[in-house]
């Protein structure tokens, strides 16, 4: 009998600690639950700003200014003086054609007058090819040993100076290209520089019926050729227009619907349908709403939230 009632001691004991820890343990999972409770989120307002709509369209750089180093007559390249990448002077020696009757025998030696001295106003079969350009050699179409032909391209040195951007505008857009307006253009890294549209060609590609413009650089920062480049071109400026960060904005699937999330109080917000206007790298234009630059959206964490949801406001 003393055994069976220590037994029973100790299992009430047990039993009552069990019961303090787990209360315990409630109560701050509770606690801590009311304190966190919400989806975490960050606040911003709708502000009031002027926001350009824009033409984009894709285009690439050239270099207008080119020279084409050709052959004079038939022979072999036995000589480049210069190297792709190298800058070149007008007036450089380029390359050295050898004739190919020269390089057969290896002893041609013409006088080219009846007083000249052998070995001084004589031609032994090889040429000298100069540049008539300053620039960039930027091509080379042969090689030493080549055969080339009379007139045949050899290399081609480009000047820098004359960069601009090519761009091709749809003939239905074409009326929104304004020559000598400003336009802004976006590198492939990121960066932007502003440009002029200077010139237009009086004709259409056939195929594509775009026209192509050519547009003047700011500055030319040392752009390569054929770089890809994104031409923004100013059709619209709405003033005062009611704006949120791109990432407030949410949407469908289809991207047919469009809403916000507006908080009601510290804790709440709820699911307001609004319009989509133009938008820039970093705001869309609301339209069609009842929202003031006065009101707290959800700038970040709204993705996914339900019609009505609690929130926590993150500092």
């Amino acid at each position: 009998m003393k055994h069976s009632k220590k037994t029973r001691y100790v299992l009430a004991l047990s039993a009552a600690l069990l019961i303090a820890l787990l209360s315990s343990c409630g109560g701050g999972s509770d606690k801590t639950s009311d304190e966190t409770s919400g989806a975490p989120v960050l606040v911003a307002t709708p502000s009031l700003k002027n926001i350009n709509d824009y033409l984009q369209l894709n285009a690439n750089t050239i270099f207008q200014k080119k020279e084409i180093v050709r052959a004079t007559f038939q022979g072999f390249i036995v000589k480049f003086f210069k190297k792709i990448g190298e800058g070149v002077n007008a007036g450089d020696e380029i390359l050295q054609i050898q004739t190919k009757e020269s390089s057969a025998d290896g002893k041609m030696d013409i006088n080219l007058g009846k007083d000249s001295i052998k070995g001084k106003d004589s031609f032994k079969g090889i040429v000298t090819i100069r540049a008539k350009t300053s620039g960039v050699f930027t091509e080379q179409n042969h090689n030493i040993g080549d055969f080339v032909t009379d007139g045949e391209q050899i290399a081609v040195i480009s000047d820098p100076s004359s960069l601009v951007i090519r761009l091709n505008v749809p003939y239905q857009s074409v009326s929104n290209v304004k020559l000598g307006s400003t336009c802004a253009i976006d590198l492939p890294d990121g960066k932007s520089m502003n440009g002029i549209i200077s010139k237009v060609l009086p004709s259409v590609d056939q195929a594509s019926q775009t026209q192509t413009y050519l547009i003047r650089l700011s500055q030319t920062g040392n752009l390569p050729e054929n770089l890809n480049v994104i031409v923004k071109i100013p059709v619209q400026t709405f003033s005062n227009a009611l704006t949120v960060p791109k990432s407030a904005l949410m949407t469908d699937e289809t991207q047919s619907k469009f809403w916000v999330m507006k908080l009601i109080n510290d804790s709440t917000a709820v699911k307001v349908n609004v319009g989509k206007g133009i938008e820039n790298n970093s705001v869309v234009q609301l339209l069609d709403n009842n929202l003031t630059k006065d009101d707290r959206i959800v700038s970040e964490g709204a993705f996914g939230l339900p019609d009505t949801a609690k929130v926590l406001i993150r500092k």
